[in-house]
């Protein structure tokens, strides 16, 4: 299914904030796994699924997709493929999903940029 970045995006939101349930259905992960990433206790994704750092994980990673999307004409499963399972050996070998729960989606950022305009690392 070819998707643009942006009906990615808008198809997780739910009101105000990213919903925590469209967001794990969506990469096929357990809501547990979405607590891990965000480094918050699980229950916060159904009390306080507006919390801060629920929503920033969200945020980066969602944007690390939407760039994704962006560059390899929209296909939403291989974009999530990637970021979830893709060891990035020029990084140091984790996945993107590992470095934006780090707080390195900025480095994943630049890296996918880097990789759209042909560099090798």
């Amino acid at each position: 299914m070819r998707e643009d970045s942006t009906s990615f995006a808008v198809g997780l939101r739910e009101d105000a904030i990213i919903s925590p349930k469209a967001y794990v259905e969506r990469l096929h992960i357990s809501m547990q796994r979405l607590a891990d990433l965000a480094h918050v206790h699980h229950t916060a994704l159904l009390h306080a699924p507006e919390s801060e750092k629920v929503q920033d994980y969200m945020r980066n990673s969602i944007s690390v997709i939407a760039m994704l999307l962006d560059f390899n004409g929209g296909d939403a499963e291989r974009a999530i493929y990637w970021f979830r399972n893709v060891p990035l050996t020029e990084l140091g070998g984790e996945t993107a999903e590992h470095y934006v729960a780090s707080g390195k989606a900025k480095v994943i950022r630049s890296y996918i940029t880097n990789l759209a305009a042909g560099a090798t690392g």
